[in-house]
């Protein structure tokens, strides 16, 4: 049987003003393929891969993109070596992925359309920076390299692709955005966590005991930082259980609990890396690093729950920082 297989893995850098949130990276599939999402503050990176019937055998599509345009319901997907674009239709429970009318990643034969079920969605992988430093490169056709990078130690969300190409679309998530765009396979260590992992134990107590305790959310206020008490929320906050392996994170109006699967050293001194997995099994890298020891403050960040939100202090040790409360709360008490 004769397969046709195309690859293209180049593509058009969009304008950034034209990026929205980071609210739909994961990878979608269905009985023929499969569509990965890796949002960042800066661009959109989509790929595709999938089959179609061609005559008594089969052809394939393996295609990757930037997205250059973005709206509500549709955004264009465009490729260096492509004068065609491509749409992916944002509806509220698919994706519906429509090409032009020669697609050059899929060759003759290929119907035109796909459709992916939003509910089918799973994370990126996880994989772990073993470089030194890893540089991102952009998604035209000389994979140029940008001043974006990552340092060994450094957890990073991406679509691992299983034909093994020489670069993954990956997001960075820091401490003000998120950083996407096309790393080294060579550089990464992707063994470890490539989906979801919702049957790994709970680590040891005392390897969680160093952040036991309760962590009280700072707001930066000037030059320095206050424990502010919102109008209509309890002060995020979160909490880590040796006893039970556990992260307890209260988000203000919710709480969440997941487990903590995994503690290894980040770069440089008082970093750590917790893995975390939610009870769907979804996994969250925390990137914790101690700020001021005596002071009992730290900074995190994470892809999700903490992608907003990055100094604490110990809850024993917040009142060495001013408290107070959001104004404009006469709304919320009538």
């Amino acid at each position: 049987m004769a397969i046709l297989f195309a690859i293209c893995v180049t593509g058009a850098v969009p304008d950034a003003s034209a990026q929205g949130p980071e609210g739909l990276t994961g990878v979608y599939s269905n009985k023929q393929g499969r569509l990965a999402i890796v949002e960042g503050s800066n661009e959109t990176l989509v790929h595709f891969s999938g089959s179609f019937p061609q005559g008594e055998s089969a052809g394939t599509c393996d295609c990757a993109w930037v997205v250059q345009k973005k709206t509500a319901t549709a955004w264009t997907l465009g490729q260096a070596d492509d004068p065609e674009p491509w749409t992916l239709r944002v509806n509220p429970k698919q994706f519906v992925l429509e090409s032009g009318p020669t697609p050059q990643c899929c060759g003759a034969g290929y119907p035109g359309k796909d459709t992916f079920a939003r509910s089918t969605s799973k994370p990126l992988g996880i994989c772990k920076v073993k470089a030194s430093k890893a540089g991102f490169h952009a998604s035209d056709a000389a994979n140029t390299a940008r001043k974006a990078f990552v340092v060994s130690g450094d957890a990073v969300e991406a679509y691992v692709d299983p034909v093994e190409p020489d670069f993954l679309a990956a997001r960075f998530q820091g401490p003000q955005k998120a950083t996407a765009g096309l790393l080294k396979r060579e550089d990464l260590d992707c063994s470890a966590d490539s989906g979801p992992t919702a049957s790994k134990a709970p680590v040891a107590a005392d390897k969680l005991q160093p952040f036991a305790g309760t962590w009280v959310e700072l707001t930066r206020q000037g030059k320095g930082f206050v424990v502010l008490k919102p109008c209509s929320a309890a002060t995020r906050s979160f909490t880590v259980k040796p006893a039970t392996g556990e992260v307890e994170v209260q988000l203000g109006q919710e709480a969440t609990t997941l487990k903590v699967t995994s503690v290894e050293p980040g770069k440089g001194t008082g970093a750590w890396v917790l893995g975390l997995t939610a009870s769907d099994g979804k996994p969250e890298a925390l990137q914790w690093k101690t700020a001021d020891a005596a002071k009992g403050t730290v900074t995190v960040t994470s892809p999700d729950l903490f992608s907003q939100s990055h100094d604490y202090v110990r809850q024993e040790k917040k009142s060495g920082f001013p408290s107070k409360q959001e104004t404009g709360c006469d709304e919320y008490e009538r």
